[in-house]
C-alpha cells in the first residue's frame, strides 16, 4: 500500500471529525442562550462546548500538511521537499499549542499560547491567500479550483480568528445574568452577542464546504 490512499482515508477523516464536532458546538451555543434552563445547566453546556471547539482547530490544524502533501503526490503542487516538511513541523508545533490551551484552559498561564495560535493564524491565513491569488493570476501553477481551495482555506483561519475575538462579549453578557440575574434584557444582549459569534461559525462551514466541493469536484 502506497502513501497516497493513506492520506486520503485521513483527509476524509479529518472533514468529519472537523464538521462532526463543529456542530457539537453549535447545538451548545443555543443551548447556551435558551433563558429556559437553568443557569448552571447553561454553563455547563458552554464549558463543554469550548472543550470540543478543539477538535475542530486540531482537525484543520492536521488538514493543512495531509492536504499539502496529498498535493505534491499528485503533482497538483510544485512544493519542494523542505517545504513539505516546515508545513509537517508547523503543524506539530500548532497542534501542541492548542493542547496546551485545552489543558489551560481558563488558567492565565493559557494567554501567550493564546497569542502564538492568533500569530500562526494569521500567517499561515496570510499565506493561503498570496498562494491562492498567485495561483490565479498564474503567477504559481496549480489549477484554478487548488488556488480557490487554498483561499477558501485562508479564509478559515481569519474566521476563526474573527470568532475568538467576538466570543469574549458573550462571555460578558453571561457573567452578568450569572451575577445579576436572568432578565429579557440581559438574555436579549446575550442571544445577540451569541449570534453575532455563530455568523463566524457558519461563515467556517460554507468555507469547509466550498473548500470540500472544490477538491472533489474540481470544476
Amino acid at each position: 500500500m502506497t502513501l497516497l490512499p493513506i492520506l486520503l482515508f485521513v483527509h476524509i477523516l479529518l472533514m468529519v471529525f472537523w464538521l462532526g464536532t463543529d456542530v457539537g458546538v453549535f447545538g451548545s451555543a443555543l443551548r447556551y442562550i435558551d433563558a429556559a434552563r437553568p443557569i448552571a445547566e447553561r454553563k455547563a453546556v458552554m464549558d463543554f462546548g469550548i472543550v470540543i471547539d478543539r477538535f475542530p482547530r486540531v482537525c484543520f490544524v492536521a488538514m493543512l500538511p495531509v492536504g499539502l502533501q496529498i498535493s505534491q503526490l499528485l503533482g497538483i503542487l510544485p512544493i519542494p521537499a523542505w517545504a513539505m516538511v516546515l508545513a509537517w513541523a508547523t503543524s506539530a508545533v500548532w497542534t501542541a499549542i492548542v493542547a496546551i490551551i485545552i489543558g489551560k484552559a481558563g488558567a492565565p498561564g493559557a494567554r501567550p499560547f493564546q497569542m502564538a495560535e492568533r500569530v500562526l493564524l494569521v500567517t499561515v491565513g496570510l499565506a493561503l491567500w498570496a498562494a491562492g491569488l498567485a495561483g490565479l493570476d498564474g503567477m504559481l501553477e496549480v489549477p484554478g479550483w487548488y488556488a480557490g481551495k487554498l483561499i477558501a482555506f485562508g479564509c478559515i483561519c481569519f474566521f476563526g480568528l474573527v470568532l475568538d475575538h467576538s466570543f469574549g462579549p458573550v462571555v460578558s453578557a453571561f457573567a452578568e445574568i450569572e451575577a445579576q440575574g436572568s432578565t429579557p434584557a440581559r438574555e436579549t444582549v446575550l442571544t445577540r452577542r451569541m449570534w453575532v459569534s455563530l455568523r463566524w461559525v457558519l461563515s467556517i462551514y460554507a468555507a469547509v464546504l466550498v473548500a470540500g466541493f472544490l477538491g472533489v469536484v474540481q470544476p
